[in-house]
């Protein structure tokens, strides 16, 4: 293979040279993947290396890569999928684990529960959404932090705070809090993420009253960047407000007869003129705790 590659070709040239000597039947999808703007696929590790000596034709994945059926596509979310119809609808039941969430868990453990609340939390206050399967909204609140916005952050003091939220908190079978992607080389955010490992460990502890006993989770954390991807309101490599999308979530929810998702009609007449994309009162934390409720249930039934 060396003498195929001496030094003044360039990767580029060499790939394409591999790949014209696997088959013709190769060059109409890398043609389409280049045309396509696909130009990656001549950068991404030879999937053809077993194509070369193989036995199964090569596939074009969703992307324009190419991969062959015992190579397959890293970005593989379930294993296997089975389908149940109960009368006129249709259940999905997928075997393997869930890698938007952590501590790993099942699929099937996930889509056993009725119902989750949904945890976004952050220097100034905690806010939930109570959403259940069919993805109807419960109830949809936040608790402001009584003490720690005073800069008293005292365990005893984390712990009443907390403790406080938490008992307004409706019954759930599982809960999925936020998981921040602030990093921790930057030293002027310490405090910051300090704060929220802090409160993250206590509604764990908290959340998960019979664990020692049981040793099963219900309390599981979800990218902050896994949400913003999966809504699409990403800028760079951060999320943005979510405030505009719930605006347009909840108009949806009284027009639509298949809206995304689902409010009662108290919650409809309470936050419809609430949620004011400019101003201070912005409700980020609401905001975000929704749409991290509509991505856990998309990304599982999907």
């Amino acid at each position: 293979m060396r003498k195929l590659c001496p030094p003044n070709y360039s990767r580029v040239c060499y790939v394409i040279k591999m790949r014209l000597m696997c088959g013709a039947h190769l060059m109409p999808m890398s043609l389409t993947a280049l045309i396509n703007g696909g130009t990656r696929i001549f950068f991404r590790p030879l999937y053809c290396s077993r194509m070369v000596r193989g036995r199964d034709s090569p596939q074009e994945g969703p992307h324009g890569e190419i991969w062959a059926p015992e190579c397959q596509p890293p970005d593989v979310l379930y294993g296997e999928e089975e389908v149940r119809a109960t009368g006129s609808t249709k259940t999905i039941i997928r075997r393997g684990g869930a890698n938007f969430l952590k501590p790993e868990v099942s699929i099937e453990h996930l889509q056993a529960a009725d119902s989750i609340l949904s945890i976004v939390f952050g220097m100034k206050r905690l806010a939930w959404a109570h959403v259940d399967r069919t993805l109807t909204v419960r109830a949809w609140h936040q608790h402001e932090w009584f003490h720690l916005m005073r800069g008293k952050q005292h365990p005893d003091l984390y712990l009443e705070d907390v403790s406080s939220a938490v008992s307004m908190f409706p019954a759930a079978d599982l809960y999925i809090l936020e998981k921040s992607s602030l990093s921790s080389q930057k030293a002027a955010m310490f405090p910051v993420i300090l704060h929220l490992r802090i409160v993250e460990a206590m509604l764990y502890a908290i959340l998960n009253p019979g664990y020692s006993r049981e040793q099963g989770h219900r309390v599981f954390s979800m990218a902050r960047t896994t949400v913003g991807k999966h809504c699409d309101i990403m800028v760079g490599g951060a999320k943005t407000s979510g405030v505009e999308l719930v605006q347009r979530l909840v108009e949806e929810a009284t027009i639509l007869e298949q809206p995304r998702i689902r409010f009662t009609q108290d919650l409809i007449t309470e936050y419809r003129h609430r949620l004011h994309p400019r101003g201070q009162n912005r409700n980020e934390e609401m905001c975000d705790a929704l749409l991290q409720a509509v991505t856990f249930y998309e990304l599982l039934y999907r």
